[in-house]
């Protein structure tokens, strides 16, 4: 038992370092190449957890392999772009100018009702609505609205609008972010000066974000 539980051990910590080295990709966002490694990584990683004969190095090997390849095969691909064609789908085309291609419908093998049904999903009623819908390379469908069907801007509606800098979590669990408070330029003091400023404490504080121009939102805990 303890031996299946130090394989298993390391074969997880392996397969995390690997992956974590591969990037960051979601796997509906994979490209073929990475997903054929990725199913093999998992396969192989399982064999000396469920075969305990195996040795370890009959899993490692081939890991570091199948690693070793995947980064050298996307530096290949970065370096010369043509070659992705070949192992990688190019997007496709489904309305252009609002122009149904039935063509290409058919050869990616999708329905009428499964596009409608992605239409419906980005808040358009009919295909009419729409200008360009383009299947992406990841398998998603971007859909661009013509104009009379998109939502109006601040500039359409002649608005001037303050640009608002991303919120960051500075503080939380009793514990402060060194990343969030080095992202939006301040520190602990200035944390607890704002805090002290509004008669908050962090008792009874559950989490506390900031941005950079100075902004502060808290969450308070949640009475038990």
């Amino acid at each position: 038992m303890i031996t299946i539980l130090f394989r298993t051990l390391i074969i997880y910590v392996t397969l995390i370092l690997i992956m974590r080295l591969m990037g960051k990709r979601q796997i509906g966002e994979l490209e073929v190449t990475d997903l054929v490694t990725t199913l093999l990584l998992s396969e192989i990683a399982s064999l000396p957890i469920t075969n305990h004969e195996l040795p370890l190095s009959h899993a490692l090997v081939p890991m570091t392999v199948l690693f070793v390849m995947e980064v050298v095969s996307s530096w290949v691909l970065i370096r010369h772009p043509r070659l992705r064609t070949l192992v990688s789908a190019k997007p496709t085309v489904i309305i252009h100018h609002g122009r149904l291609r039935q063509d290409a419908l058919k050869n990616l093998r999708i329905s009428i009702d499964e596009l409608m049904s992605e239409i419906r999903q980005q808040g358009l009623t009919d295909l009419s609505q729409v200008k360009t819908a383009i299947l992406e390379k990841n398998g998603k469908l971007t859909i661009l609205p013509k104009s009379a069907h998109q939502p109006p801007t601040a500039e359409d509606l002649g608005l001037t609008v303050q640009e608002e800098s991303l919120m960051h979590i500075v503080w939380q669990s009793g514990m402060f972010s060194k990343e969030g408070l080095s992202i939006i330029g301040k520190d602990r003091a200035w944390v607890d000066q704002a805090l002290k400023k509004r008669k908050l404490t962090y008792d009874g504080l559950f989490c506390v974000m900031a941005n950079g121009d100075g902004k502060l939102f808290w969450i308070k805990k949640e009475k038990s």
